[in-house]
C-alpha cells in the first residue's frame, strides 16, 4: 500500500500532463466558439424571445404617420444689415453650437403652445406612446385644465423630431400623428411659426434697440454739451485762447507771445553782432542794438514767468478738452447705431431681415412610418443576439462546472482517463450496473473497455496486485456504477476481480446486484464479529468476487482505519489481479480518505458539467494530504464530447439520457 505523501512539485512531475494541457498564452479563437456552441441553446431562447416580442409589440402598436417640413437656417440675414452688428456684440460662438440653438428652439415650449392655440389641439389628436402616457400618470396628478395643457405639451414635444441634413443649411421637421392629416398640419404649423416668431423676435429687438439707443443718445448729448460748457467756462476763468495751428493742433495767446518774443530776440542779438563787425558803425548804434535787445530778454523772460504759471492750468484745461472729445465720439457712434436700427427697422417691415425659411411644407404621408415590422424584426433579431451571447459568456464565467476537459487536465494536473457517455432515460441503476455486460456494443460498454486498457497499463507498469479506490467529490456522481461496470469489464477481459463495497454509511453495490444486504459484510468482519469465512461471495460473472458493506456501524471510520482492512486487502491481492474499492465520496467524511491511502490507485469520478472546478480541487487537495496515488479522472454522464474538447474526433452516442 502507499503512504506516499503529497508534494505538489513531485506530484505534478509525476503525473501525465499531455502538451494541449499546458496553459495558453495566446487568444485561442476555437474557445469563444466553443462557448457559442455551448450555451447556443440558451443563445437562440433569447433570440427567440426577443423576436416574438418584437412581433407582438409591432403587431399591436397603432400605426403612426410622420411629415417633414423642411426648413433653410442661414447663419446670417441676407441683407446688407446684420443684427450682430446693432448689438455690437462680436458672436463667436461655434455654428455647430448655433445650429443646435435653432433646433432646440424649434422644440421650445413657446412654439409648441401657440402651435397648440392655434390649431386648438386636443389630446385626443395628439399620438401618445405608451412610455409618454406612463411618463404622464408618473410626473402629473389631477385632472385641472392646467395640467392636461401641460400633458399635450409634453405629448406634442414627444412627437416632434428635428434632423439637420448633412453639409447643408437645411433642417428636416418631423412630426409623427395618429392620421397623416394631422401629421402634416402640426409640421407645417410648427415650421411657419418658427420663422413667424423669429421675424417676431427681431422686430422686438430692434424696437428695444432703437429706445434704448434713443434714451442713450440723449444722454450723451446731454454729456457732451455740459462738458463743452465745462471747458469754456475754465478756459475763460484762466484766460486760456486757443489757436488752430496749420497740422490741426491748437496753442494759447501766451505761447504764441514767447514764440513771437524768442523770434526776436535772435533778430536782435544777430543784430548786434552785424554792428560790432561792421567798422563804419558807431559806438551808439552799438548800444542801442544791445539796449534792444536787454529790453527784448527782459520781455521775454516776464512772458516765460507767466507761461510757467499758466502751465498748471492748462492740465485741467486739457483733462476737460479730452472729456469732451471723448462724448462726443460716444455721441456720434450712438446717432449712426441710431440710423441704422432705423433702416433695419424699415427693411424688416418688408420681410427681408428673417434668417429662416420654409423651403418645402409637409405633405400629407401616404404610408405610415411605424411600426416596420421588417426593421423591428432586424433590431430584435441583432438584440437578441448581442444580449443572448453576453447571457451566455456571462454565464460560462459564473459556470465553473467541468466543461473542457484542457481546463480539467490543467487545473488538476491530472490526466482525464476517459469519458463515460450517458445512457437511456429508461434504465435504471441496476441495468445501468450491469450494461457493460447486457449490451456489449454500446458507447457506454467501449468506454469501459477502453477505460480498462489504460488502467491495466497503470497496473503492469507498478507491476504488483493492484487495490484502486473509486470515490467521486459529492454524492450522486454514479461512482457505484462507475465501479461495478469496471468491474465487470475487468472480468470479461479475464482478470480476476474483487469488487469490495467500502461506503459502510450508505452501501449501493446490494441493491445493483438485487441482493439483500447480509449482516455478515465487510463492516461485521472489521468489527470482529465474523472470520473471512464466507465473506467473499462469487458473483454470476466469471473472475468477479464481490465483498458486500453489511450493515451500516456506527463508527465506521474507525472500522476503515483498523489493521483488519489492511488485511483483507493483501488477502484479496494475492487472489486476485485487481482489487476495486467502492467507497463514499470525499468532502465532508473522513472514510475515503482513509481507504485511498489504503490503495495504490486512487480514480475520481466526476459528473460532466454539473461538478465543479473548486469542489473537484478540494477534493483532490483533501486525497493528496492523505497520501492518495491519483491514477486520473473519469468523466461521467458525458451529454456531448464534443463540447469537452474533443470534437468529431471522439464515438457518436446517444446524448439525450443520463447514467
Amino acid at each position: 500500500m502507499s503512504n506516499t505523501q503529497y508534494n505538489p512539485s513531485t506530484q505534478a512531475a509525476s503525473n501525465y500532463t499531455p502538451e494541449y494541457a499546458k496553459a495558453q498564452d495566446s487568444l485561442d479563437l476555437r474557445e469563444f466558439w466553443k462557448v457559442l456552441t455551448r450555451r447556443k441553446k440558451s443563445i437562440l431562447t433569447i433570440v427567440g424571445v426577443c423576436l416574438l416580442l418584437a412581433l407582438l409589440l409591432s403587431l399591436i402598436t397603432s400605426p403612426v404617420y410622420r411629415a417633414t417640413a423642411t426648413l433653410q437656417i442661414e447663419r446670417e440675414s441676407s441683407q446688407a444689415l446684420q443684427m450682430d452688428d446693432l448689438f455690437n456684440s462680436g458672436d463667436i460662438r461655434d455654428t455647430r453650437d448655433f445650429y443646435e440653438t435653432q433646433f432646440a428652439l424649434i422644440k421650445s415650449r413657446s412654439v409648441i403652445e401657440r402651435v397648440i392655440n392655434e390649431l386648438n389641439l386636443s389630446d385626443e389628436a395628439i399620438r401618445r406612446s405608451l412610455f409618454g402616457r406612463l411618463k404622464s400618470l408618473l410626473t402629473t396628478s389631477g385632472n385641472s385644465k392646467q395640467t392636461q395643457k401641460e400633458a399635450l405639451i409634453n405629448a406634442v414635444s414627444e412627437n416632434l423630431y428635428v434632423e439637420p441634413v448633412r453639409n447643408s443649411r437645411l433642417a428636416n421637421v418631423h412630426f409623427d400623428a395618429a392620421t397623416p392629416e394631422k401629421a402634416a398640419e402640426i409640421a407645417n404649423a410648427i415650421a411657419n411659426t418658427f420663422v413667424a416668431m423669429n421675424l417676431e423676435r427681431k422686430y422686438k429687438v430692434a424696437n428695444e434697440t432703437q429706445r434704448f439707443l434713443e434714451t442713450s443718445l440723449n444722454n450723451a448729448k446731454q454729456k457732451l454739451e455740459e462738458s463743452e460748457q465745462k471747458l469754456n467756462e475754465y478756459a475763460r476763468q484762466n484766460n486760456i485762447i486757443d489757436v488752430p495751428r496749420g497740422n490741426g493742433s491748437t496753442s494759447s495767446s501766451n505761447s504764441q507771445a514767447i514764440m513771437r518774443l524768442s523770434e526776436e530776440l535772435v533778430e536782435a542779438q544777430r543784430e548786434i553782432i552785424m554792428v560790432e563787425t561792421d567798422p563804419n558803425s558807431t559806438q551808439a548804434d552799438l548800444n542801442a542794438a544791445k539796449e534792444r535787445a536787454e529790453k527784448l530778454r527782459d520781455i521775454l523772460s516776464r512772458e516765460e514767468q507767466k507761461a510757467l504759471s499758466v502751465q498748471d492750468s492748462m492740465i485741467e484745461y486739457n483733462t476737460l478738452k479730452r472729456e469732451v472729445a471723448t462724448n462726443q465720439a460716444a455721441y456720434q457712434g450712438l446717432l449712426e447705431q441710431l440710423k441704422q436700427v432705423s433702416v433695419a427697422g424699415d427693411e424688416s417691415s418688408k420681410g427681408l431681415a428673417n434668417n429662416l425659411m420654409v423651403v418645402d411644407e409637409a405633405p400629407t404621408p401616404l404610408n405610415k412610418h411605424k411600426p416596420n415590422i421588417p426593421m423591428n424584426m432586424a433590431f430584435a433579431g441583432l438584440f437578441g443576439l448581442i444580449l443572448g451571447i453576453a447571457v451566455a459568456f456571462t454565464r460560462e464565467f459564473i459556470d465553473d462546472s467541468v466543461k473542457d476537459i484542457n481546463d480539467l487536465e490543467r487545473q488538476t494536473r491530472l490526466p482525464v482517463l476517459g469519458l463515460i457517455p450517458a445512457a437511456g432515460k429508461d434504465l435504471d441503476r441496476r441495468k445501468l450496473a450491469q450494461l457493460s455486460l447486457s449490451a456489449p456494443k454500446s458507447p457506454v460498454a467501449e468506454a469501459f473497455r477502453s477505460i480498462a486498457t489504460t488502467l491495466r497499463f497503470r497496473l503492469r507498469e507498478d507491476n504488483q496486485p493492484g487495490v484502486m479506490f473509486v470515490t467521486s467529490a459529492r454524492p450522486d456522481e454514479g461512482k457505484t456504477t462507475v465501479a461495478m461496470n469496471m468491474a465487470n469489464t475487468f472480468a470479461q477481459a479475464g482478470m480476476r476481480v474483487l469488487l469490495i463495497d467500502a461506503d459502510l454509511r450508505n452501501p449501493s453495490l446490494n441493491h445493483l446486484l438485487g441482493v439483500k444486504n447480509q449482516d455478515s459484510g465487510l463492516a461485521a468482519y472489521l468489527a470482529g464479529d465474523v472470520g473471512l469465512e464466507g465473506l467473499i461471495q462469487a458473483s454470476t460473472v466469471n473472475n468477479l468476487d464481490i465483498i458486500l458493506a453489511g450493515t451500516p456501524p456506527q463508527n465506521p471510520s474507525e472500522l476503515l482505519a483498523s489493521q483488519k482492512m489492511e488485511v483483507l486487502l493483501q488477502l484479496g491481492t494475492q487472489h486476485h489481479d485487481v482489487v476495486i474499492l467502492d467507497g463514499p465520496p470525499v468532502l465532508g467524511l473522513a472514510d475515503a480518505m482513509i481507504l485511498s491511502s489504503l490503495a495504490n490507485m486512487t480514480v475520481l469520478v466526476v459528473q460532466s458539467g454539473e461538478t465543479r472546478i473548486p469542489t473537484i480541487n478540494n477534493s483532490l487537495k483533501r486525497l493528496y494530504d492523505a497520501g492518495a496515488n491519483m491514477t486520473g479522472i473519469l468523466l461521467n454522464r458525458v451529454q456531448d464530447p464534443s463540447r469537452l474538447g474533443y470534437g468529431d474526433d471522439y464515438y457518436k452516442y446517444p446524448t439525450k439520457s443520463r447514467a
